[in-house]
């Protein structure tokens, strides 16, 4: 005898609306007080110079050492007002110190009127005096320090051999600055390249989806028999888990200290079970059957069409980059704190673990949650337009980065396109795993 069909949840109303309400209350007090403490954090200086100085580092320091060309006073000014925070500021000014010729005395000592004195800023000071004014060279401690907080990049290698000059000879130095900027300008220009042609072909495909906005998709959204009440409370339980499993991963990892870079994976796969076991019992379904409901079809045509797609992400993520960055003027940086993990980062495992949450974990389980499961739902009674823009909107929210808002929801709306049209959860997915798997590596490459 065949074994009966599972139903899908159906909630009652009566208990079901007053539950809800109280956990949205929660999932905004949670959302808020998170949001809280990462403007707070964000408030406070950075240690060191971060991701968006030493790229200004490597374009500005680029052009001059290979070309030969000089650093137009605009480009200087324009790197002035991009760079908020004190190292990043610092570094503008070794390289400046660096890259322009100084005929009429030593190059003018940065003041840092935003930062209090420290001794780590002391310490920059000193080696400073050290480099450009013939002060004392400070000890090889101070030194490490310093270059640690410069971003032991370019900037950082130039400087320190400032330093050895007074000591015999720095010009080792100069040469391992010049091979790693190299290396940097070669990454830098391919990706370049890269995001270009995939800009082009986003933008053959733009034009193709507005010729084609008519044509019926070859294959329908994902269908649940959930109702709309069931799928509210799985979606506000699974984002106030979200905000417990990193607590509850920290307080696991507590009697071990080196290991806390373990509290990422292991929050998000407490997290990401847990959400997949809701929407499975939800439904009544298994694991693979749930995978098969929202990615039917080819897989080759699918990873194709994700390909076509991320082309038009970039596209539009770039373009609402450059308008809201010119609007907004954001004075922090929203990707700080993975930047400040990855630093702290030693060794393969750790790196490689991070990697996996980032670029593979995190992909499957937000686009099951956002394009394969709320997406549909969200369609079933409004328009996919609408569906759309809502999905893409709640998706950008959810990583509490205000400023990066824009942007989020603009990928997330292209993720969105590439679900409605494939009616799979492979093409988002590439989209997904590509898109954080580069900005990973950008980071670590320059952290």
């Amino acid at each position: 005898m065949a074994s009966e069909q599972p139903t899908p949840w159906q909630p009652d109303r009566r208990w079901a609306d007053p539950l809800i309400s109280l956990l949205a209350l929660l999932a905004l007090l949670a959302a808020g007080y998170s949001l809280g403490i990462r403007q707070r954090q964000a408030q406070r200086p950075a240690e060191r110079a971060g991701l968006h100085g030493r790229l200004v580092e490597t374009t500005l320091a680029g052009p001059k050492i290979l070309l030969g060309r000089e650093v137009a006073e605009k480009d200087w000014a324009k790197a002035r007002l991009q760079l908020k925070e004190p190292w990043d500021q610092a570094l503008l000014a070794v390289l400046r110190a660096e890259l322009v010729d100084h005929p009429d005395g030593p190059p003018t000592e940065p003041a840092w009127k935003d930062l209090p004195t420290t001794p780590a800023t002391e310490r920059f000071h000193q080696a400073w005096r050290a480099a450009y004014a013939g002060g004392p060279i400070p000890d090889a401690r101070s030194r490490i320090d310093v270059h640690r907080r410069l971003g032991s990049g370019f900037v950082a290698d130039r400087f320190e051999a400032r330093l050895r000059d007074r000591e015999g000879g720095g010009d080792a130095l100069r040469t391992q600055a010049l091979t790693a900027l190299q290396m940097r300008l070669v990454g830098l220009g391919m990706l370049g390249l890269l995001m270009g042609c995939m800009a082009l072909g986003g933008l053959v495909l733009g034009i193709y989806l507005l010729v084609t906005r008519h044509k019926a998709p070859p294959q329908a959204l994902p269908a649940w028999g959930m109702s709309g009440r069931a799928a509210a409370i799985i979606l506000l339980t699974w984002f106030l888990a979200f905000f417990l499993s990193g607590q509850i991963a920290h307080l696991l990892l507590l009697p071990w200290p080196a290991a806390r870079w373990v509290a990422i994976p292991l929050g998000y796969l407490l997290h990401a079970a847990f959400g997949v076991s809701l929407i499975c019992r939800a439904e009544g379904l298994r694991v693979m059957d749930l995978w098969h409901r929202v990615a039917p079809g080819r897989a080759g045509s699918d990873l194709a069409w994700g390909a076509a797609f991320l082309g038009l992400a970039v596209l539009l993520v770039v373009a609402v980059a450059l308008v809201s960055n010119g609007l907004l003027k954001p004075d922090q940086n929203p990707q700080r704190d993975l930047q400040e993990l990855l630093r702290s980062l030693s060794g393969w495992a750790s790196t490689l673990s991070l990697f996996f949450t980032v670029a593979v974990l995190a992909p499957l389980f937000e686009e099951l949650c956002f394009r394969g499961f709320l997406l549909p739902i969200l369609a079933r009674g409004r328009s996919i337009g609408v569906a759309l823009v809502l999905s893409a909107l709640l998706f950008g929210a959810i990583h509490l980065q205000p400023v990066g808002l824009p942007t989020l929801a603009t990928l997330g709306f292209v993720m969105g396109l590439a679900m409605r049209h494939t009616g799979s959860l492979r093409a988002p997915v590439l989209m997904h795993a590509c898109w954080n798997g580069t900005l990973f590596l950008l980071m670590r490459a320059f952290a």
